[in-house]
């Protein structure tokens, strides 16, 4: 089977084929899960963190998103799109151009038809942010922290954050893109565990409205923040 995988490096996607002997690999460093007896069509999307059972039959050109779970025995049609963080149950099927939206649920043996549409839901909710990141949303404010180097500079491309301050940028939402424009955080427990990876350096916080959200999973990508503050968490690195 050849199917596609996100490639973080370059922003897209790129066609992955099982018989490479590295495919295993690829899948693991994207957490993603497919059972042995499961069934993959050509030319099927699986997003990041995804996860499918035992004898499921996902069909050519599907579109599985980041965290999605499909049941044992389920079946995705033709070109239909599960969203991100959506659970299709046991034996459920999907029909072809059928679209599950995000963190929606499908019952074990539900039948969905061809071309359908279910559960649109707002992956950039309040509760999308709790679910992914155990984030509270305070009217319109949440907290979000990130580690940096010594100087306040981002390890992966040296941009400078400042004491009090913030930034923005004119960008439009993506689910699909995890390390595209804008700017990274996540929740406290990431920050730290990235900054023990790398040795070196803080942790700040920052503030950002829900509205500006261009991605979520276990961190949120974003096109502004604002007030950054540097936190004193020398207690969690010991």
């Amino acid at each position: 089977m050849k199917i596609y995988l996100w490639v973080s490096e370059k922003a897209t996607l790129e066609l992955f084929n099982s018989e490479d002997k590295d495919f295993k690999q690829e899948l693991e460093k994207r957490k993603i899960v497919i059972s042995n007896s499961a069934k993959i069509g050509n030319s099927a999307e699986i997003g990041n963190s995804a996860e499918i059972g035992n004898s499921a039959e996902i069909g050519n050109s599907a579109e599985i998103g980041n965290s999605a779970e499909i049941g044992n025995s389920a079946e995705i049609g033709y070109s239909a799109k599960i969203g991100n963080s959506a659970k299709i149950g046991d034996y459920a099927k999907i029909g072809d151009y059928a679209k599950i939206g995000n963190s929606a649920e499908i019952g074990n043996s539900a039948e969905i038809g061809n071309s359908a549409k279910i559960g649109e839901d707002n992956i950039f909710s309040d509760y999308s942010l709790f679910y992914h990141l155990g984030i509270i949303t305070n009217k319109d404010k949440v907290i979000v922290y990130k580690a940096v180097k010594e100087d306040l500079t981002a390890y992966h491309n040296g941009y400078q954050y400042k004491i009090g301050k913030g930034d923005k940028q004119d960008l439009k939402p993506d689910q699909s893109i995890d390390c595209g424009d804008g700017w990274h955080f996540t929740n406290l427990e990431g920050a730290v565990k990235w900054l023990k990876e790398k040795g070196k350096g803080k942790i700040i916080s920052a503030e950002i409205n829900p509205k500006d959200i261009l991605h979520i999973s276990w961190k949120v990508r974003v096109k502004a923040f604002k007030n950054v503050q540097v936190i004193n968490i020398d207690y969690l690195l010991k």
